[in-house]
């Protein structure tokens, strides 16, 4: 027993020579222009203080081939550490795989990749986030007790982007039997690209031709932001019980403003800040401690990472005031104490 206590004191003591100085992590996003991935570089940023990493952004303003021409740089800058956040599913394979082939280990955080060596994937469960942020649309439809077929219109994400694909298919897993049903009518279904002034213009597009929509759903906030200022400058009234009903995703503070002043019926709340938080924690603690995801984590079926899942709440006027608890608030990171 003192052989292996004194073994143990001499692993710990060598990792602390080996990291004298600070690892350092590079934290690559999809896109600062949008304040979700602005609250998880936030995240990030605070872990690294918490546990003395350095931490170095990233911006790949929604560029696909900039993000890896980013990834290269820091790999050659030699950092110790990536966390990646990807603009596209497949374009940024070759990244993690550059990062493989260095010996860097890679966390991919919100947004996943389809190959590649991932340590892990954190994040929320995209499909079961928006069937419920789905769900909760049909119950305020149901509610205000409108009159069938409920006619609805769809704003979808990047093309291409895990978030997009993985939201619409939680969207489409709700909508579809009542769509067979004849209980819902798909006015439009169109991609506004995460961006609020082209949530805005593909909204103005469509009311151009009607207006008769009960309610709209977005892939992130800032799509279903842009069409509500669509809504407003037609001349359309919003809001549950007699407006149209406008469901959001992301719970960045606009949307829950809008929550709160009854404009938007719910938002879908992520973590971002825990992502980014847990993104930098994970990858200090795997560098420094010889963490892992622990036994028994569960692989994320839409790419086949060990998916450590992050806190998810649709929020409506019912829990408005609880979002901050819910987002802001990293709680142990699975497989520590």
């Amino acid at each position: 027993m003192k052989r292996l206590v004194a073994v143990l004191g001499l692993v710990l003591l060598l990792g602390a020579l080996v990291w004298a100085e600070a690892p350092t992590v590079a934290v690559f996003i999809s896109t600062l222009k949008n304040p979700y991935f602005v609250t998880l570089a936030d995240g990030a940023k605070a872990a690294g203080e918490k546990f003395g990493v350095e931490v170095v952004i990233y911006d790949a303003q929604d560029d696909a081939a900039l993000q890896l021409s980013q990834v290269e740089d820091a790999i050659a800058a030699g950092v110790d550490a990536i966390c990646i956040n990807p603009v596209h599913t497949e374009a940024l394979i070759p990244a993690v795989e550059k990062a493989n082939e260095a010996g860097i280990p890679v966390f991919s955080v919100d947004r996943d990749v389809l190959g590649g060596e991932r340590v892990c994937y954190i994040g929320t469960s995209n499909v079961l986030a928006a069937e419920q942020g789905a769900a909760t649309l049909i119950r305020y439809l149901a509610l205000a007790k409108r009159d069938l077929p409920w006619r609805v219109v769809i704003l979808e994400g990047i093309p291409g982007a895990s978030a997009a694909v993985e939201r619409e298919e939680g969207f489409k897993n709700v909508f579809k039997p009542l769509i067979d049903g004849g209980a819902i009518e798909v006015v439009a279904d169109l991609t506004a690209y995460f961006d609020r002034a082209k949530g805005y213009q593909v909204m103005s597009d469509i009311l151009a031709t009607t207006t008769d929509i009960d309610a709209v759903i977005a892939a992130n906030d800032e799509m279903i932001l842009g069409a509500l200022e669509a809504i407003k400058a037609a001349g359309l009234k919003v809001g549950f019980p007699d407006g149209i009903l406008l469901m959001g995703f992301d719970a960045i503070d606009d949307a829950v403003a809008a929550v709160k002043t009854g404009e938007l019926v719910g938002t879908v709340a992520q973590a971002p800040y825990i992502q980014g938080y847990w993104g930098v924690e994970a990858a200090y603690r795997y560098l420094v401690e010889g963490w892992r995801p622990p036994e028994g984590t569960l692989v994320y079926p839409p790419t086949g990472a060990l998916f450590i899942p992050t806190p998810v709440a649709v929020v409506t006027a019912e829990n408005v005031d609880q979002v901050a608890q819910i987002t802001r608030t990293p709680p142990a990171l699975p497989g520590t104490k």
